[in-house]
């Protein structure tokens, strides 16, 4: 049976549940979080649950630390949303097939999560120069989030760089709501694709 947490540590992880059910802004919910990582037994389920919110308040700023924090809560056993941490800080340390790795463990486990999805197709589609093997999983997620202007957008720039110009202009123009904004979009990325080394093939 396992030990339950101290009467400090208890009270510890109200606050900090009370303060994320109330939406606390990251820069007070961080310092509750940082308490509570110094404070929970290293093998514990409250180490593991601060670690895990922790990393997911500071991959933006701290991705090194984020990946660090997550490969713990991994340690523990399987978790897409750490798996999706792992994924995001690589991406932005640049270790791109290793995000790529990451995001299609975290599907494995949430099969139906689009933010998943999106976030495996554009790095296929923009850091790893794959946009037709990004096509299945942005479909995917534009399917799930309709509304998300930002999917849309990312579908839209692997369809045309996978040559499907004008599924790629419907799809935008429904996104932002104007045909004279999706045609500039549309030709700044081809601009920049113009750049662009040939799409590689799977590794």
């Amino acid at each position: 049976m396992p030990e339950r947490p101290s009467p400090d540590l208890e009270r510890m992880l109200t606050d900090v549940e009370w303060a994320m059910s109330k939406q606390f802004a990251a820069r007070d919910l961080v310092p509750m979080l940082e308490n509570l990582v110094r404070a929970a037994p290293s093998a514990s389920e409250a180490s593991y649950f601060a670690k895990l919110r922790l990393s997911e308040l500071i991959v933006g700023d701290a991705p090194f630390r984020a990946a660090r924090l997550a490969r713990d809560v991994l340690a523990s056993g399987e978790s897409d949303r750490a798996w999706a941490v792992l994924g995001l800080a690589h991406t932005m340390l640049g270790h791109y097939r290793s995000a790529a790795k990451a995001y299609r463990r975290a599907l494995v486990l949430a099969p139906e999560c689009g933010v998943y999805e999106h976030n495996l197709g554009h790095v296929l589609d923009v850091a790893l120069n794959r946009p037709r093997d990004a096509l299945a999983h942005l479909e995917r997620a534009h399917r799930d989030l309709p509304g998300e202007c930002e999917i849309a957008s990312s579908y839209a720039h692997a369809l045309l760089r996978s040559g499907q110009l004008e599924k790629a202009r419907e799809l935008l123009e429904t996104a932002v709501k104007s045909r004279a904004e999706a045609d500039e979009i549309l030709k700044a990325w081809q601009y920049a694709d113009g750049n662009m080394l040939p799409e590689r093939g799977e590794p």
